[in-house]
């Protein structure tokens, strides 16, 4: 309740603001993925648009996609490191991944047909697990 009452409160300050074009002006979201690898998520260029890796451990048996593009299968015992794997370094070396900060926690990616069918198998699991 108290939620909705924020909601109203910011919305009566601030009044009404369109969101619908924020997505596609957030740099890089039809040209490149970004992997946090600390934290398995695989994002929309720079927007918060993202799929948590970490939610394959519920739905292996979705995997098969990815797999199938990628020439092998997610491996345990860590599912979620070892997509990552694939994502950064893919087995046939079809795309080059680079790090974008000094720590090497964030990775882009080109988007292709590896990466969007990793997008969208990530989304198809995520809704079958919550929806």
């Amino acid at each position: 309740m108290k939620r909705l009452g924020l909601l109203a409160a910011m919305l009566a300050l601030g009044g009404c603001v369109n969101l619908s074009g924020a997505l596609k002006e957030a740099p890089g979201v039809n040209e490149f993925y970004t992997l946090d690898t600390r934290y398995y998520l695989f994002c929309q260029g720079e927007s918060a648009r993202c799929q948590d890796l970490t939610a394959i451990v519920s739905v292996r048996s979705q995997l098969k996609p990815i797999e199938q593009i990628y020439g092998r299968s997610v491996q345990g015992p860590n599912y979620p490191t070892d997509l990552a794997r694939m994502i950064l370094t893919p087995p046939d070396n079809s795309y080059i991944s680079t790090a974008v900060d000094s720590e090497n926690r964030y990775f882009r990616v080109p988007v292709n047909r590896h990466t969007r069918t990793v997008w969208e198998t990530l989304d198809k699991a995520y809704h079958s697990i919550y929806q």
